[in-house]
């Protein structure tokens, strides 16, 4: 693993937490009906229909402020999540709400987490996969992973045009080494995997982004819609799916 890139990550995120994401807030405003894992929203909903945590060991995979940790949490998981971040751990560390089985912390490197090998029945990601070296980080989720346990990974996708105009517009909101996932890259975890199931989302979804300036509840169902638009289109036109926005990645253990 190159040592520079992982301190890069480190400071970049390191600045995140102590700026509190003021950088990023009207990204966050604007994208969150994207983003969500609410039940019936188009990326994670589809997950909650498939899995059951509850009462199972699960990793966030890049755990940032905790957020998605404490989702897991209240659907009755025993979570640890890992961050490379020290400032994030320790937001993570301080948010944690009451009445839900708390989540433990870690400063870890995602390409050695430091965890025994089969211990998580699920690993989940959120955005953290193009980050990091690729070949390396599916080594680590399988080795970690239990036999028959799943991993399911919300990551970038490079070719989408408005995506492509709009990283080149904002270059502080994001790593320097950060770098969205192509289909090539996403196929390489059959090499670690028993299966890899994956599907594109949001091509034409995007432009519906402004609607969370008047409600984010009508953006949420607006993205859902087009987003079944845009995912029947790629069932059409496969092709397509290389310029969509979002992939939703299933990774199996043998």
């Amino acid at each position: 693993m190159d040592a520079q890139r992982i301190e890069r990550e480190r400071e970049f995120h390191n600045w995140l937490a102590e700026s509190k994401f003021d950088s990023r807030k009207l990204m966050y405003r604007l994208s969150s009906s994207f983003y969500s894992k609410r039940e019936g929203s188009a990326l994670w909903g589809p997950v909650w229909l498939k899995i059951d945590v509850r009462g199972k060991k699960v990793l966030d995979y890049g755990s940032g402020d905790g957020g998605f940790s404490f989702d897991l949490a209240r659907r009755g998981a025993f979570v640890e999540g890992i961050d490379i971040s020290e400032g994030l751990v320790d937001l993570a560390t301080r948010k944690s709400p009451e009445g839900i089985p708390q989540p433990k912390f870690f400063v870890r490197d995602a390409h050695a987490t430091g965890f025994d090998s089969n211990t998580f029945d699920y690993v989940f990601g959120n955005g953290i996969l193009h980050h990091l070296e690729l070949e390396a980080a599916y080594r680590e989720i399988a080795r970690v992973l239990k036999p028959g346990g799943r991993a399911f990974f919300m990551e970038p996708m490079e070719r989408h045009p408005l995506l492509v105009l709009f990283r080149k517009a904002t270059p502080s909101v994001r790593s320097v080494d950060e770098k969205p996932l192509n289909l090539e890259e996403i196929e390489m975890a059959r090499r670690f995997f028993h299966d890899l199931r994956h599907t594109e989302h949001f091509l034409f979804a995007v432009l519906a982004a402004p609607v969370h300036l008047l409600s984010d509840e009508a953006a949420f169902w607006l993205i859902r819609g087009l987003d079944s638009v845009d995912r029947g289109i790629i069932r059409l036109f496969p092709s397509l799916g290389r310029y969509a926005w979002l992939s939703m990645l299933e990774l199996e253990k043998g």
